[in-house]
């Protein structure tokens, strides 16, 4: 049982006029003070022992903490999904029932991630509450931020008839739910292995032969095929000629991801970790339709990897790994690459998503990547635009860290790495045309 302020108060003012007629010696302040407390008192048991008759329970120390009225309330909670994007929306159904046969006048919340918004209806409701009925509270969040989040618990309160005590209990009643980072929809990325594999396993194509894409006309050799022959060709030129397609095959693609501490300088909703993982969102989405094979990997205290793999499941690991991301911890990159180089096929892309900042190993990991024939991509959210658009960074502070960024940029260029200064309001496929030259 907790106070009120107006019972605060009431006591208050019951002491002050004790005090007040012990010192005059007037017995009518006295009596006044006296009648105030006792009133006081009468309420704080009439709340602590209401309903045990109806009951029929023992008040123990639980229920002297908890309220025995709010043990007979209890609440049951649907999502309309458990796995949203970021802008989405879950619908929450919350069923309170009263167990008991008095009407309680009841205060409802349940608890919500500080981050979500409630977009329709309330998660709060002042609500009085019938014997042996139920009511249900609809509400509508929407989730800004990726993450895994949790909804809950119930927090109860109910007041005495007076208003000066009420009781609270908590109804441990969780609900979690996943939020994967919002994907934008990639045309090309340009981005391709210089050392393509076969592809294992039947793929539907929509043109006949060996394989799905048309790649030339060659003239005829003996042992050609004659369903390979060009007959159209053969009329205009009056040479043999036969179509070459090019082969099915998939490439080893590597995603990069630096959730280092620096990677959250920012606001919370604009900085360089969220659109990193946004960008390795749509990126796996892209590669893996075209049938290539993706890989994640992020670095920040730790270094956390997935295997390279294809199709949807493998969509939903990758979605998986990047609502998890934090950024805490400063692993250099150049640790990354010398853990990931022995477990990856010479020649395969691999794309970067870091600030490129606090990190003095950036040159000679990348010097290492290129040594050994691989297509590095570096996307760069850059947190001084997020720094100096939420007026945390003044102009001459901005100019001086941009012209050194600038430099550090040049230089992973002229090593031959394709490098894109991605600015906040950039569209991904924008980003990728402009870091691969196009």
């Amino acid at each position: 049982m907790a106070w009120s302020r107006k019972s605060a108060m009431f006591a208050a003012l019951a002491i002050a006029l004790y005090l007040l007629g012990l010192v005059l010696r007037n017995q009518q302040l006295v009596t006044v003070a006296v009648v105030l407390l006792s009133f006081l008192t009468y309420a704080a048991f009439r709340m602590t022992h209401a309903d045990v008759a109806s009951s029929g329970r023992r008040l123990d120390d639980a229920d002297a903490n908890a309220g025995i009225q709010l043990q007979s309330i209890a609440a049951l909670r649907k999502l309309s999904s458990a796995r949203v994007f970021e802008d989405g929306e879950v619908d929450v159904v919350l069923r309170i029932q009263n167990r008991s046969t008095l009407s309680k006048v009841l205060e409802v919340r349940d608890r919500v991630p500080e981050v979500m918004r409630i977009k329709k209806g309330a998660n709060y409701v002042l609500m009085e509450l019938g014997g042996r009925k139920e009511t249900e509270i609809a509400y509508t969040i929407e989730a800004p931020l990726r993450g895994f989040y949790t909804i809950g618990p119930v927090c109860i309160r109910m007041q005495d008839p007076f208003g000066l005590f009420h009781n609270e209990r908590e109804i441990h009643l969780y609900d979690d739910f996943l939020v994967f980072p919002k994907m934008e929809d990639i045309k090309d990325a340009l981005i391709k292995s210089r050392v393509p594999k076969i592809f294992t396993g039947a793929v539907n194509i929509r043109n006949p032969g060996e394989g799905s894409n048309f790649y030339n006309l060659r003239e005829y050799v003996p042992g050609d095929a004659m369903r390979k022959m060009n007959w159209n060709a053969y009329a205009r030129s009056g040479k043999m000629m036969v179509n070459e397609f090019e082969r099915d095959a998939v490439s080893d693609i590597i995603l990069i991801i630096d959730s280092r501490s620096v990677s959250e300088t920012g606001p919370v909703s604009r900085n360089s970790l969220v659109y990193s993982t946004r960008a390795a969102a749509s990126l796996a989405q892209f590669f893996l339709a075209r049938r290539d094979s993706v890989g994640l990997v992020t670095y920040g205290d730790e270094i956390v990897s997935v295997d390279r793999d294809t199709g949807k499941k493998q969509l939903y690991v990758l979605l998986t790994k990047l609502a998890g991301a934090m950024a805490k911890g400063n692993t250099p990159l150049k640790v990354v690459t010398n853990r990931i180089l022995p477990h990856i096929n010479r020649g395969s892309p691999i794309i970067i998503m870091s600030p490129l900042e606090d990190d003095p190993t950036i040159i000679d990991a990348i010097r290492d990547l290129r040594a050994r024939n691989f297509d590095v991509t570096i996307l760069s959210p850059s947190s001084l635009e997020f720094e100096f658009d939420a007026r945390r960074l003044d102009r001459t502070g901005y100019e001086v860290l941009k012209t050194e960024r600038d430099i550090l940029i040049s230089e992973l260029r002229g090593l031959g790495a394709n490098v894109m200064d991605w600015e906040p309001e950039m569209m991904l496929s924008t980003a990728l045309a402009g870091a691969r030259g196009f």
